[in-house]
């Protein structure tokens, strides 16, 4: 295993509940959970897990994830037909959620609001 990387690699998909979209609330259409590594203050490694819900509205548009969301039809479910691209899709959306950082600007506003209690 190498520094910085985490031990486990895969993604897990939840089924169970329809994931609720953090930027919009609408319901999603699928979430992953996957291992991430951040540097904590200290600037050791801190181990977790990052979330990422796929949501038709808010990923329009978003290349991967746009065509990802083409393949759920209403009910959540994707046609056997289109499972192998259905994997591809989900790994590659997977890729890119994993590099997606946060938006500090956003970020600090809403630590903003949460002081204000707003939030």
């Amino acid at each position: 295993m190498t520094a910085g990387r985490p031990a486990a690699t895969t993604a897990r998909q939840e089924t169970d509940d329809t994931p609720v979209c953090p930027q919009c609330g609408n319901a999603g259409l699928m979430s992953a959970r996957f291992p991430h590594i951040w540097h904590g203050h200290t600037g050791q490694p801190v181990r977790g897990f990052k979330e990422a819900v796929l949501c038709a509205a808010c990923d329009d548009g978003e290349g991967t994830a746009a065509e990802l969301s083409a393949l759920i039809d209403a009910q959540g479910a994707v046609r056997p037909e289109d499972v192998e691209t259905f994997i591809l899709l989900a790994g590659a959306w997977i890729d890119n959620a994993r590099r997606r950082a946060p938006d500090s600007t956003a970020l600090a506003e809403q630590e903003r609001r949460w002081h204000l209690g707003e939030l």
